[in-house]
């Protein structure tokens, strides 16, 4: 069974499927979205929102942006103590994936997308030659809908039938040396700050959310997990506490107590990948995912989808020297080029010694340190 056509098919709904979704019904194209989950739904996410990504989401969703908890600078520890501290120019906000995904969603429903929860799409395919359809998209129901144009933004390693992906292109064993863990946390004294702590092969990060909740999610080594049974444990403060052995850390969260699961994604690489294939535009962690440190994932999604649909609308109304998908790619390039770069610079300090992480966090000074960080934000351009 198929439906009528429609402009724009959205697979994705994270921040960037959401956000392609919101930014193409406003641009009054017939829009529908699907995802895998039911919201609320929880991700493995530092869950910390960058000065550049709260304009947009205050646009969409403000109410929600009422719950967050601002928070002014960053915090980077090292194992044995040292402190870097860096104030931010404008403060950013702590929202947990729960709150901020649920709201999107409703959001891109009464943008006017169309939205389909709890259907995972299982094929996308070529339309007829001679139709005006170039994409046929076939969801769980089997109820195939025919889109002009497709966005696929569902996650780092999306997979769907008869689309080249990086799950079919990649070997998820040699992919990724990195586990990623997350739990939410009351009793932690609560800071303006999101704090880093580093040791060799890993970091955890704490951020405030709504609620007077926390936030505790890390990136850790796979062959350091390994030792310590693998995956993450039920009790995150345990397991990151042996793996660590962080004094600093351990501290701040000697009385807490864990409110959640324990969330876990595996495995994860920070890279750039395609933003593009056979016209299809490809947005959020799906064109390439940066290290979690530099704190401008999400605002990299949100802005991603957004400037995906935007292409897509502007070539609807005709008149475009370029293709989109190509327009899409150079823009999608000249945002975030120099974030990767400077990410790429950064993670050496992840993999070093106790002693040079330490060492490199009293040497280097504050104002490098500001530099560094704001050479991996998303940066605008006007549109051509």
């Amino acid at each position: 069974m198929s439906e009528r056509t429609i402009d724009a098919g959205i697979i994705g709904g994270g921040p960037a499927g959401t956000m392609a979704a919101i930014e193409a019904a406003r641009n009054g194209l017939e829009t529908a979205i699907w995802d895998r989950g039911t919201f609320p739904r929880d991700k493995v996410c530092g869950e910390f929102l960058s000065p550049e990504a709260l304009p947009l989401l205050r646009q969409v969703i403000p109410e929600t942006m009422c719950r967050s908890v601002p928070i002014r600078r960053a915090e980077f520890c090292s194992k044995r103590g040292r402190i870097r501290s860096i104030s931010f120019p404008e403060p950013g906000a702590g929202l947990s994936r729960l709150v901020l995904d649920h709201a999107l969603w409703e959001a891109a429903q009464r943008a006017g997308a169309r939205c389909h929860s709890d259907e995972a799409v299982l094929a996308v395919g070529r339309g007829a030659p001679e139709g005006e359809a170039a994409w046929q998209i076939t969801p769980a129901s089997r109820r195939v809908t025919s889109a002009r144009r497709l966005i696929v933004a569902c996650g780092r390693w999306w997979k769907l039938s008869g689309l080249a992906s990086p799950a079919g292109l990649e070997n998820k064993r040699s992919a990724g040396e990195w586990l990623g863990a997350k739990a939410h946390f009351r009793g932690i004294e609560a800071m303006d700050a999101v704090e880093i702590y580093f040791f060799p092969g890993g970091y955890c990060g704490l951020a405030p959310v709504e609620d007077g909740a926390y936030n505790a999610c890390c990136l850790v080594n796979r062959n350091i997990a390994r030792s310590y049974g693998g995956s993450a444990l039920p009790d995150f403060r345990m397991w990151i506490s042996k793996i660590a052995g962080h004094p600093v850390l351990d501290r701040r969260l000697r009385k807490a107590v864990q409110t959640s699961p324990t969330v876990t994604t595996a495995p994860v690489r920070p890279a750039r990948r395609s933003p593009e294939s056979s016209g299809i535009l490809i947005a959020g962690d799906a064109a390439g995912f940066l290290d979690p440190f530099t704190g401008d994932g999400i605002s990299i999604a949100l802005h991603s989808g957004q400037l995906a649909a935007r292409q897509l609308a502007e070539a609807f109304e005709g008149g475009l020297p370029l293709p989109p998908a190509l327009r899409y790619r150079r823009q999608l390039s000249r945002a975030v080029r120099r974030s990767y770069a400077c990410a790429s610079l950064l993670r050496h300090m992840v993999r070093a010694p106790a002693a040079l992480q330490d060492w490199l966090a009293a040497a280097i000074p504050s104002f490098v340190c500001s530099r560094l960080m704001s050479e991996t934000r998303w940066r605008d351009f006007p549109m051509r």
